[in-house]
């Protein structure tokens, strides 16, 4: 399930996931490499994606057009995927991913276990386990070389957001970063 050994790894910590406030995402070497911003008095729930300096990278926010659970995510006003809820779960699919460039990518796996993969036909794009980092509530998140990492990252957060949603019931002031 892995991707081969030039793949970047990010961390994700889980119990930063119930605080309000800003997410940072560190590098494998445990330094901050990227902050989610939670922009708390948004209707539509936005997400966005920050390098260090604070400029932002990818919009991310709840799509309330659609029948089914669908986040999207934007950079400035270009979208650039739309993630929806699958609507039949499908051999492990859960969500499905469709890229403004018209490339669909398949979520498999154990989401709520933190050991899943983001594929890209038959090849692994993002890969996101547990056993990729020793530092308990976090799990481990490899980037493929040729898949750009701030897009990969703003897909995970966003599907955090999704599954968080589902645990609690679509209670729209919980999720990643409650209160919003």
């Amino acid at each position: 399930m892995s991707l081969p050994p030039v793949a970047h790894t990010y961390v994700l910590n889980q119990k930063l996931l119930s605080l309000s406030g800003d997410l940072w995402i560190e590098d494998e070497q445990g330094n901050n490499a990227f902050q989610v911003d939670g922009k708390a008095f948004s209707l539509r729930r936005t997400l966005v994606l920050e390098d260090l300096s604070g400029n932002p990278l990818y919009a991310i926010n709840k799509s309330l057009a659609h029948i089914h659970r669908t986040f999207e995510i934007k950079r400035g006003d270009t979208l650039v995927a739309t993630i929806q809820e699958a609507l039949v779960n499908f051999l492990g699919d859960h969500f499905t991913i469709m890229a403004a460039n018209g490339d669909q990518l398949s979520v498999k796996g154990d989401w709520i276990g933190r050991e899943f993969r983001i594929s890209r036909g038959s090849e692994n794009v993002i890969v996101a386990s547990r056993k990729l980092i020793a530092i308990r509530d976090s799990y481990g998140v490899q980037i493929a070389p040729d898949f750009e990492t701030p897009l990969a990252l703003a897909i995970v957060v966003a599907l955090e957001q999704m599954e968080l949603e589902e645990r609690e019931g679509h209670n729209a002031g919980g999720g990643l970063l409650p209160g919003f």
